[in-house]
């Protein structure tokens, strides 16, 4: 994830935060200069996808429909809809959860997926 976010040109920022199954953090990591609003953010999407079993994006799709606008009921907090929370499969079974926030969604969503393929 680091070293996606750190290739020339990208340079993104990002907040890095790692969930076991129940969505609690184990791991946190903020890269220098990232804003502050993206630390709870990535909490917020790797605690989506390790409660929900699914990448955010699905959640993001979702409510760009019409009849996503239900999805804000399904829980408290609910699910964040955003692009970057990837769960992390080993052996076929959810580990845990990655989420990634401070660049824009699809960058999140970029820097993350490559760390959670790393799991096998």
């Amino acid at each position: 994830m680091l070293a996606e976010a750190s290739k020339s040109p990208q340079n993104w920022k990002l907040a890095i935060s790692v969930v076991d199954t129940h969505g609690e953090l184990v791991y946190f990591y903020k890269m220098d200069s990232t804003q502050h609003g993206s630390v709870t953010i990535s909490q917020n999407k790797a605690r989506t996808a390790a409660r929900y079993r699914r990448p955010t994006q699905i959640f993001n799709n979702v409510m760009q429909t019409a009849a996503g606008a239900y999805l804000i009921t399904l829980d408290s907090p609910p699910p964040t809809a955003s692009p970057g929370g990837f769960p992390l499969v080993e052996g076929g079974k959810i580990i845990g959860a990655v989420g990634c926030s401070g660049a824009t969604g699809d960058q999140d969503a970029v820097a993350c997926k490559a760390g959670a393929e790393t799991i096998k």
